[in-house]
């Protein structure tokens, strides 16, 4: 059957998809769900709903269709295999094209990867596709930005540690009167200050030299700090 003309629900409904998830119902930790599965060759995929991001794609599991937002640690197979899939069945279930972040280094190399796709496929495999150093960071949504951050593995690699970013009234400011607050914004006084908070941190593959990298530290900081044995 041609998948293109093929109608299929949407992940996120149906029996098979209640079933899905009472398999993986994940773990509570620090206030977020957790769910996905890392088997250590095989497979990596890790998942924070709330946050609508997975931690590299493994196998491409179910659950992981449903996020909107797909961070690359390195190229590995069992990290990135199952990247066109994932692309390829949110496209056949009308979901938007999703925002990938890989390290730059490979980006050139997983642009080709959809070519070869898209010549086989016939399909057009939409997506945004960004390439990020360490120590570059991109604004997943105005409250919430990840950052790049070095690892050690035998290949290209990066670990992601995503951020709450919050704005605060400065202190001179408080007591004041919702008019006035009002008034000083309407004259471009800048009112409030930006605050970032580490909450998840993910290494992917890396020996334990990330811990004693000075310039690593909010990794550490992170709420939660997801690591692979």
């Amino acid at each position: 059957m041609d998948r293109r003309t093929q109608k299929s629900k949407n992940p996120e409904s149906g029996k098979e998809e209640n079933n899905e998830k009472k398999k993986e119902k994940g773990m509570q930790i620090e206030g977020y769900q957790v769910e996905g599965l890392s088997i250590g060759g095989h497979e990596t995929c890790i998942i924070f709903p709330s946050l609508n991001l997975a931690f590299d794609i493994g196998k491409c599991p179910q659950r992981a269709l449903s996020q909107d937002f797909l961070l690359i640690s390195h190229g590995h197979m069992d990290h990135i295999g199952g990247l066109p899939m994932y692309v390829a069945t949110r496209g056949l279930y009308g979901m938007k094209p999703p925002t990938i972040i890989v390290p730059t280094a490979i980006k050139e190399d997983v642009e080709k990867l959809f070519e070869v796709h898209r010549k086989m496929d016939h399909s057009e495999l939409k997506h945004n596709l960004i390439g990020l150093d360490v120590g570059e960071e991109f604004f997943l949504r105005r409250d919430l930005k990840v950052r790049a951050f070095r690892t050690y593995h035998v290949i290209p690699s990066q670990g992601y540690v995503v951020y709450s970013v919050k704005q605060k009234l400065k202190q001179e400011y408080f007591g004041l009167s919702g008019n006035e607050i009002k008034n000083l914004k309407s004259s471009g006084v800048e009112i409030t200050y930006t605050t970032t908070a580490p909450e998840v941190a993910f290494t992917g593959d890396t020996t334990s030299d990330f811990i004693v990298d000075k310039t690593n530290i909010d990794v550490l900081r992170a709420r939660i700090l997801v690591v692979e044995r």
